[in-house]
């Protein structure tokens, strides 16, 4: 095994080309006689590493994955640059529409071509499903756009790594920053959707679990606009801590009502569980003033992450989400694992990712056996309007939550890995 090069020699290499590639026409022409003419044009190389880039860019998923997950991608592989044993390396790009079914033919496909790794994958139903295709064929997934708990519980896989905050872990992470602030009776506004059940059950468990109570809650169709009558209930209740479980245009019109009807004052707390930067600035700095979150990243946390944010504002024309530099960071961890073992074989690929520290923007992160990226949290909360530096300086930190308070021990997710 030849020792890992430093980071800088890595990114001083000359770029690799990037291959961009869509579903119809030019991918199964460069998934064809494209990939099989750069192996016969160099056999005495090792194979290529293949990245392929699998997202949803319409509809809920669009918010965290789409072209700008992509752009990540790309930033990656560009920043990998030549790799020491000369191995190609190259990406892919296709969507699909959150039907499971279709991205398991999308990666049934890619995996017969010789696709190492699949990123992103929105959506629980699907990224459990390419999982388990990925761990049948020995390929790695490195998910950025799921936040299941299933996938690093019963559906884990030795070859499946996480990079964002599953929601049960940000359910643990909230609820209890929102104990420690005395606010443990809780609203629940929840959307009438996989996701928002899903996170609506997480948030009920563990408010219970850590002796709070839900003093009430409002589920909505997804269509929903006016959200006056769940305004009313939720001030009716009394509840001192507000938690909202839906993600995207339904998030950002949500503040702009709550805000206007007086939810954030009387000294009651409203929590989003699963917000994305995008939403926070597609509702106005006015309309989330005083939300409170929690995560993994925020581009402008220190230098590490302003640079690479700087950057993906270029290309992208928009600061990242945490998903976005999720999958940068995912892509970048990988090919160091390949670089260390010198093969793509999953099996010794993934067992270097779980040894070694993740570099993730400035912040200390692992890999747990599991798949399960750790690391601590940052308590948020919206600035104000008249606080901001500029378009996106929209969070400010006021505590740090700590791993232990986030994510359950292993034995306790349902999976078996190691055990």
């Amino acid at each position: 095994m030849v020792p890992l090069p430093p980071r800088s020699q890595l990114d001083r290499r000359p770029q690799a080309a990037v291959r961009r590639l869509t579903r119809r026409g030019l991918l199964a022409a460069a998934c064809g006689g494209g990939l099989h003419a750069v192996t016969a044009a160099a056999q005495d190389v090792p194979p290529p590493l293949i990245v392929g880039v699998l997202s949803d860019s319409s509809g809920l998923g669009g918010a965290v994955s789409g072209p700008p997950l992509v752009h990540a991608v790309e930033m990656a592989v560009k920043d990998t640059g030549l790799l020491p044993d000369n191995r190609p390396l190259s990406l892919l790009a296709d969507s699909f529409v959150r039907k499971p079914e279709d991205a398991v033919a999308i990666a049934s496909r890619w995996f017969d071509r010789g696709v190492s790794v699949i990123v992103d994958i929105p959506g629980t139903s699907a990224a459990m499903a390419v999982q388990a295709l990925a761990k049948d064929r020995k390929r790695s997934t490195l998910i950025t756009g799921s936040i299941g708990p299933e996938l690093t519980g019963r559906a884990c896989s030795p070859f499946g790594s996480c990079w964002t905050v599953d929601s049960a872990s940000m359910a643990n992470a909230l609820v209890k920053a929102m104990a420690r602030r005395g606010a443990t009776s809780w609203f629940l506004v929840v959307p009438d959707t996989v996701l928002g059940v899903a996170v609506e059950a997480d948030a009920i468990r563990t408010i219970e679990s850590t002796g709070g109570r839900v003093a009430g809650r409002s589920r909505h169709p997804v269509e929903d606009t006016d959200y006056g009558s769940i305004l009313a209930q939720a001030r009716a209740s009394g509840a001192k801590a507000i938690g909202l479980c839906d993600i995207g245009h339904a998030l950002s019109v949500q503040l702009g009502q709550f805000q206007d009807g007086g939810l954030f004052a009387d000294g009651r707390s409203v929590v989003a569980f699963v917000p994305a930067l995008s939403d926070i600035h597609a509702a106005g700095a006015k309309a989330a003033q005083g939300l409170l979150l929690a995560d993994i990243f925020y581009w402008n946390q220190n230098d590490s992450a302003r640079l690479f944010s700087s950057r993906f504002h270029n290309a992208a024309g928009q600061m990242p989400n945490t998903a976005h530099a999720a999958a940068y960071a995912a892509v970048r961890h990988y090919v160091r694992a390949v670089v260390a073992t010198e093969t793509i074989d999953a099996v010794p690929v993934n067992e270097e990712m779980r040894r070694n520290p993740v570099y993730f923007f400035g912040r200390t992160a692992h890999l747990r056996i599991d798949g399960r990226l750790i690391a601590d949290l940052t308590l948020l909360r919206v600035k104000p309007p008249a606080a901001m530096r500029g378009d996106w300086d929209h969070y400010e930190p006021i505590g740090v939550i700590p791993a232990a308070d986030v994510f359950p021990a292993v034995g306790r997710t349902g999976c078996r890995i190691g055990v």
